[in-house]
């Protein structure tokens, strides 16, 4: 690729969205087959990473995404979180401690959704600095 077109801050790569979803839907099933094989233990970067990855494996290269494709997997990342946090509840396979100790693990999912789907986001759009 050209450096210039590599510098130009307005220069976007075109997504592929199932990409995207297709890793998101492997690691949310990871996340299960480990819940449903040990429901009292807690796997507190589970949401983080499921959340996060939908915008993060849009990135093809050096160059960012859009901001509103980035948007648009966060939001999605964020929703395939709480699906498969919601799932887990009612297989009741999320019985383990929270960090806090107090309070169902599902109030400790949306937190940790919502930080992992900025982090996938902030990732997304951030793009290769070349200096000319």
């Amino acid at each position: 690729m050209d450096v210039e077109v590599l510098a130009n801050p307005e220069r976007v790569a075109m997504v592929d969205f199932r990409r995207g979803a297709f890793r998101t839907g492997l690691i949310a099933v990871a996340w299960v087959a480990l819940a449903l094989w040990r429901p009292t233990v807690t796997y507190h970067l589970a949401p983080f990473l499921v959340a996060g990855a939908w915008p993060y494996f849009l990135r093809n290269g050096p160059l960012r995404v859009a901001n509103i494709d980035a948007i648009r997997a966060a939001i999605a990342g964020f929703g395939a979180t709480m699906v498969t946090a919601l799932v887990l509840v009612f297989t009741d396979a999320m019985r383990g401690p929270t960090l806090w100790e107090t309070g169902h693990a599902m109030l400790e999912v949306v937190p940790i959704a919502l930080v992992g789907a900025a982090t996938g986001y902030r990732l997304a759009r951030c793009g290769v600095a070349i200096d000319p």
